[in-house]
């Protein structure tokens, strides 16, 4: 029996969840009531959406660590994109952040009847979802910045570093979505 490399078992755990968490999202918004629902809609498939092309960038920085210099252009395109898709991301949920903090929006409803539901896991949800951002458009830098040179393996770990938390704080932020779209449905 052939041993592969150790990250290959964690890229396909990876893949998998993320892709269940993918097929998950469209139906805990379709069926929720409410005013807002096309922009849960469009939240949470971006958040899919997001979710997933982050997991297919992070898995194109396998070869890039590896110093394969074609990799590298590829791996700055799956990185702008998920980025593009981050911003785009946070603007639908600002959007329907609006109607949650709203006289009788759903922080209200959550305030009276699960308050940990919006102290903690909403404001913990929406700062870790917002560290997205950053942690790609430094990846990002660094890559465009510092693609070559003396120090290529350091930069190299640290864009697997910055890719890592990137990616953890979508999963963070999407898993949270979900527990806060069932505990209203609820």
């Amino acid at each position: 029996m052939k041993k592969g490399a150790p990250y290959r078992d964690m890229a396909i755990a990876q893949g998998m969840i993320a892709i269940l968490f993918f097929l998950l999202i469209p139906l805990a918004n379709a069926i929720g009531p409410g005013s807002q629902r096309l922009s849960g809609v469009l939240h949470g498939l971006g958040a899919s959406l997001t979710l997933l092309v982050a997991t297919y960038t992070w898995h194109a920085y396998y070869t890039y660590a590896r110093g394969n210099k074609a990799a590298r252009a590829k791996l700055e395109w799956r990185l702008l994109t998920t980025n593009l898709l981050t911003l785009a991301t946070i603007i639908a949920g600002n959007w329907l952040y609006i109607g949650y903090q709203a006289p009788e929006g759903a922080s209200e409803w959550f305030k009276l009847h699960a308050p940990m539901g919006h102290w903690v896991v909403m404001e913990y949800k929406e700062f870790v979802s917002l560290m997205t951002f950053p942690l790609g458009v430094a990846a990002s830098v660094l890559i465009r910045r510092f693609s070559e040179g003396r120090k290529m393996d350091e930069i190299r770990w640290v864009v697997g570093i910055l890719l890592t938390f990137m990616w953890f704080c979508l999963f963070i932020g999407f898993t949270f979505g979900l527990v806060l779209a069932k505990w209203k449905l609820a």
